[in-house]
């Protein structure tokens, strides 16, 4: 038993000093050769803070009713001055009576084009092809997981099909058809219209159904004299209430946030800026400072910054975090590490002297070889520059045409991070 034990710690010491031996043969080849290296690649840096703040609108919330409501707009849709935006109907028999006048009225509109077409195949053959087209939009919408669209592209798919179907009636059978549901359409017309209410706008606008008591408290004509304090503490009236919904007018909208002065930087009234939005729109906004309030008692002050676009697509948003981007650098992003200082003697052409000059660059693996490649600094990150070829350093260098491809950096580069007595032409073991 004893020497069983004996044998095991044996093997055990064994395990441990292979062990320390591997971890101090790595230690001693990076001393020897510490040579690591990263991918430089296309990138885009932002300057700017995030707040967090409410879009503001001209909006007017349009009169509530107590009947069965249905909307014929979507959401963001444009509509004109009188425009119609919802049917209010006065018992369950109205609406019913309604959405069978709709589907009669469909299926005449599917006649008349079958009568159309009977005698033409190329008709025919369009059809055909609208109904494949019809088939892949479909398919594309339900694995975005746009459901809204999927609905829609499958009520048109069907109405598609409906009239290739109906391509298939004799033309003596689709006239009789035809007037036989042109009839009972005229007549459930006229009790439809007993039954039902069609609410219309005064002024053109954008619909939403979205009404959230704010409409009334947050109002362009407030933003000249509001106070960053007040926005902090604005609530939504919840007396305000539609189920019909509200319009909104004009194409100007605005988003006001309250921020600390010192966040600003030189930033002044005027200036362009894009707005993010963290969720809810996936689009940069340009916008336009609107205005500047002046610092308050609490350390901050207000923020608006005006838009003239992507009004429709915003209806449905209200206080968001977003990032305000005061400028976007694009450049090829490498390592803070890498970045190397080297100095460069070359004859001035228009003074005839010899000048010296420091010349930013990384080394990049090309092949076995480290060349020095020379770039300029856009941007300064918290580890990492984002920089682009230096033509004015290739002149000291004096290279030519053909050598000036070889010493300029590109994404997709290996630049070299660690190593040793770098220099250029340096060979580089694998």
């Amino acid at each position: 038993m004893k020497q069983n034990n004996f044998v095991w710690k044996i093997l055990a010491i064994a395990g441990i000093a292979g062990v320390l031996v591997y971890f101090a043969a790595s230690i001693a080849g990076y001393l020897l050769d510490p040579l690591t290296t990263a991918v430089a690649y296309n990138y885009r840096s932002d300057q700017g803070i995030t707040v967090s703040g409410y879009l503001i609108r001209d909006e007017e919330v349009l009169a509530d009713n107590s009947g069965l409501v249905y909307v014929t707009r979507e959401e963001g849709e444009k509509v004109s001055q009188g425009g119609d935006v919802a049917v209010v109907y006065h018992s369950q028999e109205g609406l019913e009576q309604a959405q069978r006048l709709a589907a009669l009225e469909d299926q005449l509109e599917q006649l008349e084009y079958a009568q159309t077409v009977a005698a033409g195949g190329q008709a025919v053959l369009r059809l055909d092809s609208s109904i494949r087209e019809g088939i892949f939009t479909l398919r594309q919408a339900v694995e975005s997981e746009d459901y809204t669209a999927a609905g829609r592209e499958a009520e048109n798919l069907r109405a598609l099909v409906l009239k290739r179907d109906f391509t298939y009636s004799g033309q003596d059978d689709l006239d009789v058809q035809i007037e036989a549901l042109s009839a009972e359409i005229q007549s459930l017309r006229a009790v439809a219209r007993s039954n039902s209410t069609t609410i219309t706008t005064g002024q053109g606008g954008y619909y939403s159904s979205l009404v959230d008591g704010y409409e009334a408290v947050l109002t362009p004509d407030r933003l000249q004299e509001m106070t960053a304090a007040e926005l902090m503490a604005v609530g939504s009236d919840s007396a305000v209430s539609s189920s019909v919904g509200k319009v909104i007018h004009g194409n100007r909208w605005y988003y006001a946030a309250a921020v600390e002065p010192e966040e600003l930087g030189k930033l002044q009234e005027g200036d362009s800026v894009t707005l993010r939005f963290v969720s809810g729109l996936e689009k940069d906004v340009p916008m336009t400072v609107f205005r500047i309030g002046e610092e308050e008692s609490n350390g901050r002050c207000l923020l608006v910054l005006a838009a003239d676009q992507y009004l429709s697509v915003t209806t449905l948003l209200r206080d968001q975090n977003a990032q305000v981007i005061f400028r976007s650098y694009d450049g090829i992003r490498v390592p803070s590490q890498a970045m190397r200082l080297l100095e460069v003697t070359f004859t001035d052409e228009e003074t005839g002297e010899e000048r010296t000059e420091t010349v930013s660059g990384v080394y990049c693996r090309v092949g076995l070889i480290a060349r020095f490649k020379p770039v300029e600094v856009i941007y300064q990150g918290e580890d990492y520059y984002l920089v682009a070829p230096s033509e004015e350093a290739m002149g000291w260098m004096d290279l030519g045409q053909s050598q000036r491809s070889i010493y300029t950096i590109r994404a997709g580069d290996e630049v070299i991070v660690t190593a040793r007595d770098l220099y250029d032409g340096k060979v580089i073991e694998e």
